[in-house]
């Protein structure tokens, strides 16, 4: 009579947790935007541009589909714009990815998600990791296959230039202190 009610409280939770990826995609967002900040130690205290940044909610949203039952692939109903660059190559977009992972992995566990949704988690980042990877090899020759799961929404091609723009700091003007 036990298990009854713990199969209950954990429907209830991952219930919970797939509600909270739909309606609340941007406070893991947040966190992955944090994550990244914090990995890049720069002079103009800026992590480059992500290569995710504008789908990680939308796949998100669609991570919590899938927690509900949706059988398709989250990555393939995202609508949003993978921005690809070949200068940063595949390693950047696997560290973008699994610091992505980390997030989802972790609000899974404090929102008391038990295996099955670490597991459809981890599913759904490893078809997003494969499908983009295989997207950035085809910009490079386009004869190699698509990717196996494809992506739901716009792929481009992203060129970086150095930027000319120098960081001042917050309360001085181009090294001056204002007078007032």
């Amino acid at each position: 009579m036990a298990k009854a009610p713990d199969m209950t409280e954990r429907g209830r939770r991952a219930a919970g947790l797939a509600r909270f990826f739909r309606q609340q995609p941007d406070r893991i967002a947040a966190l992955w935007r944090r994550m990244r900040l914090t990995g890049h130690e720069t002079e103009t205290l800026q992590a480059p541009m992500s290569q995710l940044d504008g789908l990680v909610e939308p796949f998100i949203r669609e991570l919590g589909l899938s927690l509900e039952g949706d059988e398709t692939s989250p990555w393939s109903r995202t609508r949003a714009v993978l921005r690809l660059s070949p200068e940063r190559g595949a390693r950047a977009l696997h560290e973008e990815f699994s610091a992505l992972r980390r997030c989802l992995v972790d609000a899974a566990e404090v929102l008391g998600g038990g295996d099955w949704e670490k597991e459809r988690i981890n599913r759904a980042v490893d078809e997003a990791v494969d499908s983009a990877v295989a997207l950035l090899q085809r910009l490079r020759d386009s004869r190699l296959e698509g990717p196996r799961v494809p992506f739901g929404g716009l792929v481009v091609e992203y060129f970086e230039r150095p930027s000319s723009v120098r960081h001042v700091p917050p309360g001085t003007r181009d090294g001056r202190t204002a007078m007032h």
